[in-house]
């Protein structure tokens, strides 16, 4: 079976990317997989992100900023869909490996209070991450573009 997989790109790759990585990855689909990276990454995974994906069960070690150049290495896994988290987008947006959806995730990171703005985002993502599974979109597209 062939093994696909997605990439959650966000900015700086520190914590709604890394958040939809683990939650994908938690799901188990049978023949997919989840990664994520950044245009601009962070030196290290935001740890309010990591905290609250360990207390929702979801895994979080070994969780780290990657570049996604490093999906454009050869030998690099190849990346069925590219799901844009951001409002901001990078200039090269059409580069991104396979077919492309745009999530729009609020950055939880700001703001007074940022405890309820990633609950907000996790919950944001999970919907997300439950409707593209059960749409069937993950698959009939990528049938589509075979």
């Amino acid at each position: 079976m062939q093994i696909r997989s997605v990439l959650f790109v966000g900015r700086r790759n520190a914590a709604r990317s890394i958040m939809a990585e683990s939650c994908f990855n938690a799901a188990a689909i049978p023949g997919w997989r989840a990664f994520s990276a950044g245009w601009q990454p962070e030196a290290k995974a935001d740890a309010r992100a990591l905290r609250l994906l360990e207390q929702g069960g979801f895994p979080a070690d070994g969780l780290l900023p990657k570049p996604v150049a490093i999906f454009r290495q050869p030998g690099a896994p190849q990346i069925d869909l590219s799901v844009f988290l951001d409002a901001e987008l990078p200039s090269d947006v059409a580069a991104y490996p396979g077919l492309r959806e745009f999530w729009r995730v609020p950055d939880p990171s700001g703001g007074a209070d940022p405890n309820p703005a990633y609950r907000e985002a996790l919950d944001a993502i999970a919907t997300r991450i439950g409707e593209l599974i059960l749409s069937g979109r993950l698959f009939a597209e990528l049938r589509a573009a075979s």
